[in-house]
């Protein structure tokens, strides 16, 4: 059986051209798995309409909105596929390419994930903000993540119980995939314009991600301003030595520009390093609270158990 996993918010007019869609490349062992991240428009209703004409439409409906990395989690949590693929509800995800996916994972890869070439309509500074975050978060982590690789992939059951051993509530399930492992491959396709609604991720969410990427995969920012503030310590004594020698020898010259400019510059480097810190301890908050991921304030033509 395939599974395929689409958690959605505030996406009411996508939802039956989706569906739509996904029938011409899905065949009749199917399960569409939505799961509704707490909308305020009539996306629930539209996934109602289509559960109550047609038994393979399932749909999990959260209490409020959790985020789409923890309403993809509780889809996953759900699927009972042999095969499941995860993609967005707001047709950027062509289905088109599902048939390919399935046909490379019948021919022995774990997982195939998808690669954007090129988004229509979008901006600039989105461009550079992407590609600068994925050439810092690679430099600094063990775990290589690819640029532009989507939230769109198929992998096997196997992989769905690897990726369901994981239990942190700080979720980056990009890196996760990466950082398991198994054979996978990259379709490339190029991502259609949006035709409604508009995007859900903000740059301010963006930024959010990025951050949550960075804690989760890497502990070498901290070890990195340990090494600044190490350099900065040595430097600073070797200039007061020399201070000093000065001083004795009548050299110095009288004012307070450059202690101030050592004050300012010490600093910023201390606040950077404390605001990273913080980081990592709220993320080690967040851990050890063991709130639930999400809470399902009901489901659609599915069963209570997860797995």
């Amino acid at each position: 059986m395939l599974s395929i996993v689409i958690p959605v918010f505030n996406e009411q007019e996508n939802i039956e051209p989706l569906f739509v869609e996904l029938q011409k490349y899905c065949g009749g062992d199917t399960e569409f798995l939505f799961v509704d991240d707490g909308s305020i428009d009539d996306t629930l209703r539209k996934i109602e309409t289509l559960a109550n004409s047609d038994s393979r439409v399932k749909c999990i409906s959260l209490s409020r909105n959790f985020g789409h990395q923890n309403a993809l989690m509780a889809g996953l949590q759900y699927a009972k596929g042999d095969i499941i693929v995860i993609m967005d509800g707001d047709l950027q995800h062509p289905p088109s390419l599902i048939p390919a996916m399935i046909e490379k994972i019948n021919s022995g890869y774990d997982v195939v994930q998808t690669k954007r070439l090129k988004t229509a309509e979008i901006g600039i500074g989105k461009k550079i903000f992407t590609s600068l975050f994925y050439k810092f978060l690679n430099g600094i982590s063990d775990t290589s993540i690819e640029e532009n690789v989507a939230d769109f992939k198929a992998f096997t059951s196997n992989i769905l119980k690897s990726i369901l051993q994981f239990e942190e509530r700080e979720l980056f399930l990009r890196g996760i995939f990466s950082w398991i492992g198994y054979s996978t491959t990259t379709i490339e396709f190029t991502a259609p314009k949006r035709q409604f609604g508009k995007t859900k991720y903000s740059f301010g969410k963006m930024i959010l991600l990025g951050l949550r990427g960075i804690t989760a995969f890497s502990y070498k920012p901290l070890r990195i301003s340990f090494l600044v503030g190490l350099i900065i310590s040595a430097t600073s004594l070797i200039v007061g030595i020399f201070y000093i020698v000065s001083y004795f020898k009548g050299n110095t010259v009288p004012g307070w520009t450059s202690l101030i400019t050592a004050v300012l510059f010490l600093g910023g480097v201390q606040l950077l390093a404390i605001g990273l810190l913080g980081e990592y301890i709220a993320s080690i908050f967040a851990e050890t609270k063991k709130r639930p991921l999400y809470l399902v304030k009901q489901t659609l033509n599915i069963s209570n158990d997860k797995k």
